[in-house]
């Protein structure tokens, strides 16, 4: 009889197999040993099955939105199920997707092996029920439980706060602003958020030199509260600041009937919710029941924000009334809110979706079922999206229109890489740059560190994405062994002669310049960076 130890984590750990034949399977960066295993884990084919069942997943999580149409989950002729995370597939945030190719990869590879046992370290429920239901007759037993994503409790404590929030700007909002000047009327609208997506806090990073006059842009500090979190401190902070450099503020145009809506939706969506937590998913005979009630509790907060933005966005628009209006990111909730309440104010509105990050084979975010999307409303049946869209290349403008995006054209050029036009390379020999994601900063660094150890005379900087959970990075920064650096992209890649990422867009911009790019592939993740897919 065999044995299988499946390990979902990035620390090292130490596992005696208790079968002559012990395979071993990795989710994650974390080290195995105690014993001679058979590894299972292939990267390549791995990514082969993410972009095999890439089309039917999508058509799979389309299928979902009848849930909320049978419940009648509908505001102004659009299904809620289209502002979730669970419909836009943000495998950044969930690994569902990821799970599901390593289950099928397992059973490909497993086929025919008589298991006795199966022991999975550092998994979830959710991660059990589909492991059972892929390995029906295998006795499995669990090390490490790893407590459930998103769970309800903790949800309704973040929305609660957020709400607080909400009202606090309001409050602010009545004293700092004595009266709301009417918007001037503008031809074109760049929607933005500040001070995030701002370098130095004077140039928006995406648009560039795209934007004319700092009066066309139109920022969001509170936001949805998960794109960017501020402090009410720091909304005063940042608000006024944006409106001396000549912005305008959408958060001032929120009203307490705005938190009123968020209110009732949340408390609606929450008992629907209850009422069919029980109910069973399968996908390709796994069942991902666990999954998706993970990722429909946090698509609940995200729905009850949108809602509060909602009004902010609609009031913004009459009183601009702009001909055009450019936002991103148009495949995640908060742009398709974008997509409908522009379309709801006016649809003589040309709405120009700008691509914001890295789109690739098995970036799942872009993907979308046939007939899913449309520009025009109802949206009951079909999920928002804008006029047109600016992509930044050939594969990426590909990939939109198979999505079923209209008005696909390239940018005259991409705005976000106007800064490499002013780097000269110096390529310091032995300087090597490590440019995490945003969520898999400790998984990068743990499979790279046999590598770092073995070249102690590499100088390895370390750039921690800034919107990321950076603690993981406490370990390393006692230590010689990497420099942890909060100087720019820009002033790194001008130094360094090698770069290394998982998906990072940095990746792209270190070819840009011509410097060496590598790749890393963590055990147990689909790749989703573009630089495997060979891009011109």
């Amino acid at each position: 009889m065999s044995e299988l130890i499946l390990y979902h984590g990035n620390d090292p750990i130490t596992v005696k197999p208790s079968a002559e034949q012990c395979y071993l399977y990795r989710i994650g960066a974390g080290r195995v040993e105690g014993g001679e295993f058979i590894d299972l884990n292939d990267a390549t084919h791995l990514n082969t099955i993410a972009e095999t069942i890439r089309d039917s997943y999508s058509a799979w999580i389309y299928s979902l939105n009848n849930m909320f149409v049978d419940s009648r989950l509908i505001l102004d002729d659009l299904s809620l199920f289209f502002l979730t995370d669970l419909s836009c597939k943000r495998s950044e945030f969930f690994e569902t997707f990821d799970l599901i190719c390593n289950l099928i990869l397992l059973r490909e590879r497993l086929s025919g092996v008589q298991l006795g046992a199966a022991r999975l370290i550092g998994v979830d429920d959710a991660f059990i029920s589909a492991f059972e239901s892929t390995f029906p007759n295998v006795p499995i037993t669990i090390g490490r439980h790893k407590k459930e994503i998103a769970s309800v409790g903790r949800r309704i404590v973040a929305d609660t706060l957020f709400l607080g929030r909400a009202i606090g700007v309001l409050v602010m909002n009545r004293f700092t602003t004595r009266r709301l000047k009417k918007a001037p009327g503008r031809r074109r609208i760049f929607f933005s958020f500040y001070p995030q997506m701002f370098e130095g806090r004077t140039r928006e990073t995406k648009y560039g030199t795209l934007v004319d006059d700092v009066a066309e842009l139109a920022v969001m500090v509170l936001a949805d509260g998960m794109h960017q979190e501020v402090s009410l401190r720091e909304y005063f902070t940042y608000s006024r600041e944006a409106e001396r450099k000549g912005m305008q503020v959408i958060d001032r145009y929120l009203r307490f009937r705005d938190v009123y809506l968020g209110l009732v939706w949340a408390v609606r969506l929450w008992w629907w919710y209850a009422s069919q937590r029980g109910s069973g998913r399968h996908f390709e005979g796994i069942d991902v029941s666990g999954f998706v009630r993970g990722e429909l509790r946090f698509s609940i907060s995200r729905i009850t924000r949108l809602c509060i933005l909602k009004g902010a966005i609609a009031r913004f628009l009459r009183q601009c009334q702009p001909d055009e209006v450019y936002y991103y990111p148009v495949e995640y909730p908060l742009g398709r809110l974008i997509s409908w309440v522009t379309e709801l104010v006016g649809s003589n509105i040309e709405r120009t979706g700008f691509q914001m990050g890295i789109v690739s084979q098995r970036r799942l975010e872009q993907f979308m079922a046939p007939e899913e999307a449309s520009n025009k409303s109802p949206y009951i049946h079909h999920a928002p999206i804008p006029d047109r869209v600016k992509a930044e290349d050939t594969m990426a403008a590909s990939i939109y229109r198979s999505a079923g995006y209209q008005g696909v054209a390239l940018m005259n050029k991409v705005y976000r890489y106007e800064y490499l036009e002013k780097i000269e390379p110096q390529r310091r020999p032995g300087w090597c740059l490590i440019a995490p994601g945003l969520h898999d900063g400790a998984m990068m660094l743990e499979q790279l560190r046999d590598k770092i150890r073995q070249q102690p005379e590499t100088t390895w900087v370390v750039k921690p994405h800034p919107r990321a959970d950076n603690q993981y990075l406490q370990q390393w920064s006692t230590g010689s062994e990497v420099q942890v650096s909060e100087r720019s992209v820009a002033d790194l890649l001008a130094i360094v002669s090698e770069v290394f990422v998982t998906y990072s867009s940095v990746g792209l911009e270190a070819r840009q310049l011509g410097l060496k790019v590598t790749v890393i592939n963590v055990p147990g993740r689909v790749n989703a960076s573009p630089l495997l897919d060979h891009v011109g």
